[in-house]
């Protein structure tokens, strides 16, 4: 195990439950040597530590070498994760087909044929069962492999089926990575870029995914799990089009293949909720309120329920899809005084999954947790949220986002009536986003409106809003440009201040007249 680094060690001992923490004393216990003592003894430093501190480690070890150092860490890291396959192998199917796998080459290589064959086959069931077609071409290569080198008896039609197999999986392996291949260059594009903001990219974007569709991936002869695949595709193809019906549509199709498939639902109930993250994503941008509510439900029912047998991927996810679609159900309805209520308990689990959440994932929360102040009239907090968006180090990440706190802080700033600060910051973020909206109209006309509002007589002011007010929503109305309102409604904003009113009365209003849904939920 070449594991030495100090710090992963201690991730890994602080992840496991107090059942893993139980198993792994018992997996220790059955070793006795002087090694033995030294990692048990390291393993109980690291457990007990509320920060890691190595002088305190070293310390507590005693004359300890830097060599004799390292082994243990190695020692460590290598038995918890024994422990921790030994403790799941029955639990998770890929571990236990994969020990199969390992008995089987160690029978073989005793020239045991005829035992590892039977072997291979009860890890090709389980393999089968769970669509895990990886794994599956694995054990027929190697049953292949047996049956070319050695007399076996084997009759004639069991072989010709072992051949259809490896021809059939084969198959399904090769559409599984193709659409994988291109749901991860989807992903990446949209990380980099978010929504396409002109037609040229949007073109691109469309020649791409329509040319690695037709030109790689049979569609017709698609298995469950490539399935789910194709919809994740599709899914991203929309979402960052900005076509969030057909989002709906497709997000929808994905979840409801894992709800008619329990071996599919156990094998990636993280999948299964990230389907759900677009279910109400796609329905909070298009404004279904009732669609929303119904799968935040079933969202929140299903995590509540199956909540104790979650891994730590699978509470961080849920913590990720249920607190997001949280807060998005406020701003939904315009209750804000609410949703700030809330954002205690998701700044908390934030600090519990700091560790394993991405920068990303923390800057979308800290975006709506900035809007959901901005909603509630407390400009301070929100200033301090999109502040630890503008001063990110990494200016590369989801530009699109950088460039909305900037223009939603210049919203914070005139609502404080911060006159000193509005020109330097107007001067500021006009440079910045000079070299990264793409022309950006919206953004353009966001950046004039400030420029004009600061030189413009305060009982004037309704009056420039007003003429801003009916630019925007031509914008809004252009397929080009109605994207930017999304993420941030300078038109929401504008109708508060003409009226005099909060946000979130403008938003409550307008439900009382507002069309149903025309998505059905499902």
């Amino acid at each position: 195990m070449p594991i030495s680094q100090s710090q992963q060690v201690y991730k890994l001992v602080k992840s496991l439950s107090k059942s893993e923490k139980r198993n792994f004393r018992l997996h220790a216990g059955r070793i006795r040597d002087s090694e033995k003592l030294l990692y048990i003894k390291l393993f109980d430093i690291l457990e007990g530590q509320k920060k890691f501190n190595e002088h305190e480690i070293i310390k507590k070890l005693k004359d300890i070498t830097a060599s004799q150092y390292s082994n243990v860490k190695r020692h460590l890291y290598s038995q918890i994760l024994m422990s921790l396959r030994h403790l799941y192998k029955e639990k998770k199917a890929q571990i236990k087909i994969q020990e199969y796998i390992d008995m089987a080459h160690i029978l073989y290589n005793k020239g045991l044929y005829m035992e590892a064959l039977k072997i291979l086959d009860k890890a090709k069931k389980i393999s089968f069962k769970n669509h895990t077609d990886f794994s599956s071409l694995t054990i027929v290569e190697i049953e292949k492999m047996i049956q070319s080198r050695h007399i076996t008896r084997t009759n004639t039609a069991s072989i010709e089926a072992l051949v259809e197999q490896a021809t059939e999986i084969s198959r399904s392996v090769h559409n599984r990575a193709s659409l994988s291949n291109l749901k991860v260059l989807l992903h990446r594009r949209y990380i980099k870029k978010g929504h396409v903001t002109t037609a040229e990219e949007e073109q691109e974007l469309e020649q791409f995914f329509n040319n690695s569709l037709n030109q790689n991936i049979p569609i017709d002869e698609l298995g469950m799990v490539e399935k789910v695949n194709l919809y994740q595709c599709y899914v991203w193809y929309h979402y960052i089009r900005g076509d969030f019906e057909n989002c709906y549509i497709y997000a929808l199709k994905w979840i409801h293949l894992f709800e008619h498939s329990k071996e599919m639902m156990e094998r990636d109930v993280d999948l299964y909720m990230r389907g759900f993250h677009y279910v109400l994503t796609s329905a909070f941008n298009t404004q279904q309120l009732h669609g929303y509510k119904i799968h935040l439900d079933k969202l929140e029912q299903f995590r509540q329920s199956y909540y104790s047998s979650f891994n730590e991927n699978s509470k961080i996810f849920s913590f990720l899809y249920v607190h997001i679609g949280r807060l998005n159900l406020h701003f939904l309805q315009g209750t804000f005084d609410q949703g700030v209520k809330i954002i205690p308990r998701t700044l908390n689990r934030i600090k519990r999954y700091q560790t394993n959440l991405d920068e990303h994932k923390i800057m979308i929360i800290y975006y709506k947790i900035a809007y959901m102040y901005l909603g509630n009239e407390n400009y301070k907090k929100s200033n301090q949220y999109l502040l630890n968006i503008i001063n990110l180090t990494n200016k590369t990440l989801r530009k699109d986002i950088q460039i909305y706190a900037r223009l939603m802080h210049l919203m914070v700033h005139y609502d404080m009536g911060s006159w000193d600060i509005l020109p330097y910051l107007i001067k500021r973020y006009g440079s910045y986003l000079s070299n990264h909206s793409n022309d950006n109209q919206m953004v353009s006309l966001v950046l004039t409106l400030f420029k004009k509002l600061h030189s413009t007589p305060l009982l004037d002011r309704k009056n420039l809003m007003k003429m801003h007010l009916d630019e925007f929503k031509k914008l809004k109305n252009q397929k080009s440009t109605h994207k930017g309102f999304l993420y941030i409604d300078i038109i929401l904003w504008l109708k508060a201040k003409l009226h005099d009113k909060s946000i979130g009365q403008i938003i409550k209003e307008s439900k009382t007249n507002y069309k149903k849904d025309n998505l059905h939920p499902e």
